[in-house]
């Protein structure tokens, strides 16, 4: 996956289920003029995407599946993911990313490299917010399994590039009404073992743009965008 380097605007709408069985699941849907994964374009076009999450009591693990598709069929994800909170501030997080809208009779559970065969990667990831009124956040995550390699010329096999993703963000302004907040955000990518990474062919910044959120209030239900 090699980032466009392209302005892209996306805007979402999400809405949650109050409660799923009990108060340890959650249930959310959310509606997208386009997808983004860290800078690259996954589908350029409207798409829809449901999450069922599931936290312990002490809302220190969460356990999910994130399905996605496109309007016009194009585009089918199918990624689960587990994390793990030692503090407000820190967390660790596995997730498989399972993009297989262009192979037919796909295997969800090969975690192969052939992209041929199958779409997915695994990220491990490791989150920590600063204390402070900035709160700055930075988030570095490493590939470490699936379709992310490079051609070894020594071999002339494909393998594994293991690509390193660095995001810094942090809110810049907070508006009167009901989580009005604006983001600025920037992160790079870049592989200790070649020059391309799975989102481009150099070391580079990858994505960089900021966010806009706010709670949109219809009757007694809020709805984030």
């Amino acid at each position: 996956m090699k980032a466009k380097h392209v302005l892209t605007l996306t805007a979402a709408i999400t809405t949650y289920s109050s409660q799923v069985h009990s108060n340890d699941f959650n249930l959310g849907l959310e509606f997208k003029t386009n997808h983004l994964w860290h800078g690259s374009i996954v589908t350029p076009g409207p798409m829809v995407a449901g999450e069922l999450t599931y936290k312990t009591a002490d809302n220190k693990i969460t356990l999910g599946l994130w399905g996605g598709t496109s309007f016009d069929g194009e585009y089918q994800e199918f990624t689960y993911f587990a994390s793990y909170k030692f503090s407000e501030q820190l967390f660790i997080e596995i997730v498989n990313h399972g993009n297989h809208s262009s192979i037919n009779n796909v295997d969800i559970f090969d975690y192969s490299s052939d992209p041929d065969k199958t779409g997915n990667f695994i990220d491990v990831g490791l989150g920590y917010t600063f204390a402070g009124e900035m709160l700055l956040s930075l988030y570095y995550s490493v590939i470490v399994q699936g379709i992310d390699t490079y051609l070894d010329e020594s071999s002339g096999k494909n393998k594994q590039a293991y690509t390193n993703y660095l995001e810094a963000s942090m809110p810049v302004w907070k508006g009167n009404e009901l989580d009005e907040q604006v983001s600025v955000f920037i992160g790079g990518a870049f592989s200790f073992l070649d020059q391309q990474n799975f989102y481009d062919d150099n070391a580079n910044i990858v994505n960089l743009g900021f966010t806009y959120s706010k709670s949109l209030q219809i009757l007694e239900y809020n709805f984030p965008i």
